[in-house]
């Protein structure tokens, strides 16, 4: 019997190395693609288990950045790397509310053609939208995700207007990962947005195990957010200052 017990766990664990060695063999032979098959498991997981709720989206739009929903009043918001969930459904009040993902028509399957938003199937590399088109830009849990951060945050700084917001919630100092394939330092998000956006405020706080959102609520703040090494979440809100065609 003992002999039976230590063959399946030996054999389980084999099985998990392989896994673990096709998984890292198909991230660098299919960087982006891989990425967006996983990304999409995880999405399809979490619609199976009915765990797509958006209610908590508009907290983190306004309460948390000092924000009302009054400044969303007759804007043109875009939400990049929106997932399937509605990020935008609480903002009847904008002009246009926008999300923007690569995996967009998949999340139709999903549950998002229901939704009041809209959503634009493209990477963030590529906008498809005009110059100072947006008055507020956000982020939230996909800037690490993306396939170029350079030319990403080259597209946010032209389609947001001048006066218009970016806020941004994202992990920092972690290694790169299949899914999130940057490493990203608060210092290194200051000097790559500067100087077409001046940041307003900027915090990071401890990880919780539970992520992202819940580890922002839990308030537990690192001290020095601007120069920490340590992991973490950042919370961050930037002003346009310049139009890209002036620079």
């Amino acid at each position: 019997m003992q002999l039976l017990d230590y063959a399946k766990r030996k054999s389980r664990k084999t099985e998990r190395k392989s896994k673990r060695l096709i998984s890292s063999f198909l991230s660098r032979l299919f960087p982006v693609r891989w990425k967006e098959h996983n990304e999409l498991n995880y999405w399809k997981k979490m619609s199976k288990e009915g765990n797509l709720s958006n209610k908590f989206y508009e907290y983190f739009f306004t309460t948390h950045f000092g924000l009302d929903a009054s400044h969303y009043e007759d804007k043109v918001i875009l939400d990049i790397g929106c997932g399937p969930c509605g990020s935008l459904e609480w903002a009847s009040m904008a002009s246009r509310r926008i999300g923007l993902d690569p995996l967009a028509k998949e999340y139709m399957r999903l549950g998002a053609k229901h939704h009041r938003m809209e959503y634009i199937d493209a990477p963030s590399e590529e906008i498809p939208l005009q110059d100072d088109e947006c008055d507020a830009v956000s982020s939230f849990n996909s800037l690490d995700h993306v396939e170029d951060f350079n030319k990403t945050l080259k597209e946010i700084k032209r389609i947001t207007r001048p006066g218009g917001t970016f806020l941004l919630l994202v992990e920092v100092n972690h290694p790169p990962r299949a899914c999130e394939p940057h490493e990203i330092s608060p210092r290194k998000l200051l000097d790559s947005l500067r100087p077409e956006f001046v940041c307003e405020s900027l915090q990071v706080y401890k990880p919780d195990v539970r992520g992202i959102y819940q580890s922002i609520r839990a308030d537990k703040k690192l001290p020095s957010p601007e120069e920490t090494k340590e992991k973490g979440y950042l919370s961050a809100q930037f002003t346009r200052i310049t139009s890209s065609k002036q620079i």
